[in-house]
């Protein structure tokens, strides 16, 4: 395991980390880990989830709240403030924890992360799909893209001044008919600190090390710099219909267990497609899935729906 230096950084570096740390990863065949202390008011949208339908474009932009789209896909994550981005890159799905398969990426994969936050302060559990609670309430929400070559990036967000729930005032219909947290209130660093207030400075460095511990050995390599960081492709998002492709139409939303799955065809002889939403899945198999359905797919990482779902859109 390579660990970066704990830094404080903008929200676009932090999320620019990810590729930059797989990148690395393959070349020295050995996984990657790095934490940002954040903060901002900010929506961080996954990959494939089309804005306008997350989001209230205009609601944001009267507050000032920049909407970005990270590189792993799932659901949305609030920054309301002060945060914790967690950045793990692995040249493969097994790199860190042996028995791990394309199935059970998450489930084996953030074990070193839940253990970590248990021996900094805050019990852990992960239950399944996209979040993690932290004593007993959804805290952390969770990525994840595995590029063709097989090479995984996995995300955690954690906010500390504000839950990563969405706030409903910047929301839209049918992003708040989705029960996110199966009925349970996320909470933030600060709410969940009960006995004396948390310095996140301080959690921050102890789950640094809580992680090392639990991944030894652990090379410390320096911190990238903010000019190896491309910043681009995490700009903020200007335009509701944002991923899709211009002059793909746009079809109705699909519900699935984790919310919705999205697509969109060319108008005419649909030789060009694109499939999206809430579904936590490779980007490269969304879009093959798109325009070759599942024939010769290998096994994909998958949470959220299933690829009956995904064939059905």
């Amino acid at each position: 395991m390579h660990a970066i230096e704990l830094r404080k950084r903008p929200i676009p570096e932090a999320l620019a980390l990810g590729p930059a740390l797989v990148e690395r990863a393959e070349q020295a065949q050995a996984a990657h880990l790095a934490l940002s202390l954040v903060d901002g008011a900010t929506v961080v949208l996954g990959a494939a989830q089309r804005a306008g339908r997350v989001v209230d474009l205009a609601a944001c932009m009267q507050r000032g709240i920049p909407i970005l789209r990270r590189a792993t896909t799932g659901t949305a994550a609030w920054l309301g403030g002060r945060g914790l981005v967690v950045t793990l890159a692995l040249p493969h799905v097994a790199a860190l924890v042996a028995d791990a398969t394309p199935r059970t990426l998450l489930n084996r994969n953030v074990r070193p992360l839940l253990g970590a936050l248990t021996r900094a302060g805050m019990l852990a559990h992960y239950f399944g799909r996209e979040w993690i609670t932290l004593r007993r309430r959804p805290a952390a929400l969770l990525g994840f893209d595995v590029a063709a070559s097989g090479a995984v990036l996995v995300e955690a967000f954690i906010g500390h001044d504000a839950s990563i729930a969405l706030p409903d005032e910047i929301t839209t219909e049918s992003e708040r008919a989705v029960d996110r947290f199966l009925g349970k209130k996320p909470a933030s660093l600060a709410e969940l600190a009960t006995d004396t207030p948390l310095d996140l400075d301080r959690f921050a460095h102890a789950l640094l090390d809580a992680l090392r511990a639990r991944t030894e050995p652990t090379i410390t390599t320096p911190a990238i710099g903010a000019d190896e960081l491309d910043t681009r492709p995490f700009a903020p998002i200007e335009h509701a219909r944002d991923p899709i492709p211009k002059r793909l139409l746009l079809k109705p939303a699909v519900r699935v267990p984790i919310g919705w799955i999205e697509s969109a065809i060319e108008p005419e002889g649909a030789r060009r497609a694109w499939l999206g939403g809430d579904v936590l899945a490779p980007r490269w198999a969304l879009a093959r899935i798109a325009t070759q359905g599942d024939t010769g797919m290998p096994e994909i990482a998958l949470e959220g729906a299933t690829m009956a779902d995904l064939l059905a859109c």
